[in-house]
């Protein structure tokens, strides 16, 4: 995998080409300034552009103030012990697109959205209202930060890469989508050689009855929509199929360790490449289609572990013993001072 192969995915390459076949989307160019708060370690959020804090309202406060709720009490903050960061322009582009698409939106940067950070908002998912929606689930991800920060980590090139990314805030119409209709397509060599299920964490008893459908819509859109247009020779697509004969493209990224193979796997040879594979490829008259064919095949959400903090994670897991016994004295120790008081 190389660099360029990495930038041809990036979503403001892809989409003018295939705006038709997709979800409707706007791309908002980031200034370097947005991209280093996002970087930044503090998390400062905006609220109709301003700063605000709650505090807990006290006997007198909390049966008079109209926006009291369960003792809390809504606070301007006279001395913030951190400045809010004040991106107007960027912040209204957000709320126009927002606007303009029914009032909630999808967000993602370049490659990867923040589907690792959907537990801290309010709802638990990755529908925007707002900016400060936007603020706080792209502050909040792990898979954003890597979109930032290492990019070309996996690729045989990236130790001489140099050139600077230009990074984009992409903001997706919210379309309702069932997973259980969600696939990952794997492209090699320029042929559709495989398909997973996209969600391997729940059984879907329809797969195997539509199976031959599924495949067939799928060969058919990748055919005529997106082999002949796409530069890459390898790259894995995701895509929704809606009803029978309707495919969406919902996504174009790498192929290599930076997708996640899902029911493949990389090391094996059917996704490996090499100079003589396309004789090899040229024996495929369908591509290999895996998905959860029982309940007992189910895999655990890998998303889960970005739910909780690492320690916490290792606690109840038992993962990291060492931890539990700190804890344990901890507890102790502090359990003796009380009695000693």
């Amino acid at each position: 995998m190389k660099s360029c192969e990495i930038l041809a995915c990036s979503f403001s390459e892809w989409y003018p080409h295939f705006k038709k076949v997709t979800f409707p989307s706007r791309v908002i160019p980031l200034s370097q300034e947005f991209v280093d708060y996002l970087l930044a370690d503090n998390l400062v959020l905006r609220s109709d552009q301003a700063l605000f804090t709650y505090e807990k309202g006290n006997e007198s406060s909390s049966s008079d103030s109209e926006d009291d709720e369960e003792g809390w009490i809504k606070a301007e903050s006279e001395t913030p012990a951190l400045e809010a960061p004040h991106f107007e322009d960027i912040d209204k582009k957000i709320a126009n697109v927002i606007a303009e698409f029914g009032g909630k939106v999808f967000v993602k940067l370049n490659w990867s959205s923040p589907k690792d950070a959907s537990w801290i908002a309010l709802n638990n998912s990755l529908q925007c209202h707002m900016p400060a929606d936007v603020h706080l689930l792209l502050k909040s991800s792990d898979f954003v930060l890597h979109d930032l920060t290492q990019p070309f980590k996996d690729c045989e090139d990236h130790v001489i890469n140099s050139e600077p990314v230009k990074y984009d805030l992409v903001l997706r119409k919210w379309i309702e989508i069932n997973p259980a209709n969600e696939f990952r397509c794997f492209v090699r060599n320029k042929i559709l050689i495989g398909i997973s299920q996209r969600d391997d964490s729940i059984y879907c008893a329809h797969i195997e009855i539509e199976k031959e459908d599924i495949v067939r819509d799928i060969m058919s859109f990748f055919n005529e929509q997106i082999g002949p247009k796409f530069p890459l020779d390898n790259y894995v697509m995701d895509v929704v199929r809606q009803r029978k004969d309707k495919i969406v493209l919902v996504d174009i990224n790498p192929y290599g360790i930076t997708t996640d193979a899902l029911l493949f796997d990389w090391n094996e040879n059917l996704l490996q490449t090499s100079n003589n594979s396309e004789a090899a490829t040229c024996s495929y008259s369908a591509p290999d289609f895996r998905f959860i064919a029982e309940e007992s095949g189910i895999r655990t959400n890998p998303l889960r572990r970005y739910c909780v903090p690492e320690d916490i994670a290792h606690l109840t897991s038992g993962e990291d013993p060492y931890k539990l016994m700190d804890l344990l004295k901890l507890r102790s120790g502090q359990a003796d001072t009380t009695d000693s008081d």
